[in-house]
């Protein structure tokens, strides 16, 4: 009886132990470990919509990759046919203004223009994956607020914070997966402005540990703009080179 007890005190310590072995930052980064965030391929159906309802969709493929600390996104729409063959090739340097590279097919030219706060995000509001990957960077506070419910799973609530900002965020990270399931960001009085969500995971094929999700929504609720987007294939890039993300070579 003495051995049972000692047993089954020691499941309760374990199970305890187990749910706040982790910290927020470990959380974090573990979600992002399982997220393939660079070096993938997408092609996928993406349906925004205004504050008034009308709503566009366009079929694009996305690629993201990483050449030492140059982070570079390829966009190209595929459907419908009156924009398709657009590309749009970002580049975003660590110690310099990045550059966005657009080339039109009714044009047939190439602009390019400095990136700034404002352009890059409104890629990034479309294409979101590099807003997770701002959030969830080093330069961030993370604390965790106990435990919510998200879709039936049992969520982690991590506030996110940058120590020179007032504004902030707050990600839930599923207990059991530990995936990124939803996404919240607030401004300095404690407003909700975006919501991001990330439904049914699923493992990528041609990668031992990278997962993705098959849909993202996001919600901006200072404007009242969303967009959908429904991974139809997704692909690890095992193989990167530079001309594939050189706007000219693709021409």
């Amino acid at each position: 009886m003495k051995k049972i007890l000692t047993f089954v005190l020691l499941i309760i310590i374990c199970s305890s132990f187990s749910d706040s072995d982790f910290t927020a930052r470990e959380l974090i980064n573990n979600s992002k470990s399982k997220l393939a965030l660079k070096n993938v391929h997408l092609a996928l159906e993406l349906i925004t919509s205004g504050n008034k309802g009308l709503s566009k969709t366009k079929e694009l493929t996305v690629d993201f990759a990483e050449f030492g600390e140059e982070k570079k996104v390829k966009i190209e729409i595929t459907a419908p046919d009156h924009v398709s063959g657009t590309k749009i090739i970002t580049t975003d340097y660590p110690n310099k203004k990045g550059i966005i590279e657009i080339y039109v097919p009714a044009t047939g030219k190439i602009q390019r223009i400095k990136a700034n706060r404002f352009n890059m995000k409104i890629i990034g509001s479309e294409i979101p994956v590099n807003q997770f990957s701002n959030i969830i960077g080093g330069d961030f506070d993370f604390r965790k607020e106990g435990t919510v419910e998200i879709n039936n799973k049992t969520c982690y609530k991590i506030r996110v914070q940058n120590t020179e900002s007032k504004s902030y965020g707050i990600a839930y990270v599923s207990v059991k997966e530990q995936y990124l399931l939803k996404l919240e960001q607030y401004n300095s009085n404690d407003k909700l402005i975006s919501v991001t969500e990330l439904f049914d995971y699923i493992k990528i094929s041609n990668s031992t540990d990278k997962y993705y999700p098959k849909h993202i929504s996001v919600r901006n609720l200072r404007n009242g703009k969303s967009s959908q987007m429904n991974i139809r294939e997704v692909k690890y890039l095992t193989q990167l080179n530079q001309s594939d993300f050189d706007i000219t070579a693709q021409l």
